[in-house]
């Protein structure tokens, strides 16, 4: 054990001592005057609503149809059902004319916001008269009406309140589980062509961020991130008024029980980094934290996930974002976020015991594998990666505080990144 401490320590010549010299960032950042988006969504809303009234009116079943974009990712589910699987795709090819623009489209699978594979998905029908879509269409428009109601009184809701309060003896069969609302909502977005954070039906707050780092919110209530556990990510981004940091770096940390331990290692302090963690697959309000610090501030980010599939994919969305919103993926994508660890490559090299991949992993990595942007030194961890996977834990029990005294520096110094 003490040897393979002394090999990683060889590289390590940053000492803490040199972070005592850390600059200072701050950034102020403009109001967004949202006046105008809210009332060309308001209009968008009416406008839909109004060509359903005239579909019915003149006895035809009511339609909604919209783009999903060209040439995207889509997903495919592996660890759960499609909620919409059945959806028919031979539906007779519609058109919708929407804010002067003709949209034609064709029923699509729905999407799994955590697997990606490649194939081309453009246009999407939902039909009421399609006995296999016909509850999308009503949780769709049911959903409108709440987001119309948002946007008229300039307030804000969350997700998950809504989806409890469709838990009822009318309703519950729209909402299986939480699921069927967030796809729900994204498709929304895509008919009012607009971002899923636009709508004010907002994810419960999830990711966390520590660090020696100050957010002002626009109601100029401070964010302290040196609070112990971390502080909540803001749910609403675009709240933030001001930044102030005094950190080297960003890591991003994949799941919150790591994130916990390098809060207990004292990692922000002794690296002099600012941690953050979306708990598994990050949300939208974690991504653009991450974009903000890296583009706006100029900070570099590291991102350390599990030695397995699932973990090299939370580390693509990060940096290329989600074929779910591929349409806003320019907002959230970090692209100058680099792969730090744990690589398949250095399990056998440290000695961390690997388990064989399952079923789920395998079809998750020929998913990865097939994608774009998988690039040559990607792949290559990726072709190693079939041989076992490992969790990061299994290298950070090897000794006391052995990711932030040893690990992370060594890494990061010796510039050892993807």
């Amino acid at each position: 054990m003490q040897e393979r401490d002394e090999k990683f320590c060889e590289r390590t010549i940053v000492s803490t001592n040199q972070y005592l010299s850390v600059q200072e960032k701050s950034i102020e950042i403009p109001i967004v005057d949202n006046k105008e988006l809210k009332k060309n969504l308001i209009a968008r809303i009416e406008a839909v609503t109004l060509k359903i009234i005239e579909q019915i009116s003149v006895g035809q079943a009511p339609y909604l149809s919209y783009s999903n974009g060209q040439n995207v990712i889509s997903k495919l589910s592996v660890r759960e059902k499609n909620v919409y699987s059945k959806c028919s795709g031979d539906l007779q090819r519609k058109t919708m004319f929407f804010n002067d623009t003709v949209i034609d489209l064709a029923e699509e699978q729905t999407i799994n916001d955590e697997d990606t594979s490649q194939k081309s998905t453009e246009k999407t029908t939902v039909d009421f008269a399609i006995n296999s879509s016909r509850n999308k269409f009503v949780l769709m428009m049911v959903m409108i009406a709440e987001i119309h109601h948002l946007l008229l009184t300039n307030t804000t809701r969350t997700r998950r309140s809504l989806y409890y309060d469709l838990k009822n003896e009318t309703t519950k069969y729209l909402v299986p589980h939480q699921g069927y609302v967030d796809r729900a909502l994204n498709d929304i977005a895509n008919l009012l062509e607009c971002a899923p954070w636009d709508l004010r039906l907002l994810a419960t707050t999830k990711g966390l961020v520590a660090g020696n780092m100050a957010i002002t919110l626009v109601d100029n209530q401070v964010i302290d991130c040196t609070i112990p556990s971390g502080a909540q990510i803001p749910q609403i981004i675009s709240n933030v008024t001001y930044i102030r940091a005094k950190a080297e770096f960003v890591l991003v940390i994949e799941k919150d029980a790591v994130f916990q331990k390098l809060l207990e290692e004292n990692c922000p302090r002794v690296l002099r980094c600012i941690l953050v963690t979306g708990k598994g697959y990050p949300d939208v309000a974690t991504r653009m934290l991450v974009k903000m610090l890296s583009e706006k501030m100029s900070l570099p980010v590291y991102i350390l996930v599990d030695a397995d599939p699932f973990g090299v994919d939370i580390m693509l969305i990060y940096r290329f974002g989600s074929s779910t919103l591929c349409k806003v993926n320019e907002s959230l994508a970090c692209p100058n976020a680099r792969w730090l660890g744990i690589y398949p490559s250095e399990l056998v090299a440290i000695g961390a015991k690997t388990i064989p991949l399952t079923e789920t992993d395998l079809v998750k990595l020929k998913s990865i594998e097939s994608r774009s942007y998988t690039n040559e030194a990607i792949s290559k961890q990726l072709t190693i990666l079939r041989k076992g996977k490992a969790e990061i834990e299994a290298v950070s029990s090897f000794s006391k505080n052995f990711l932030t005294e040893t690990y992370l520096p060594y890494k990061i110094n010796g510039q050892d990144y993807i």
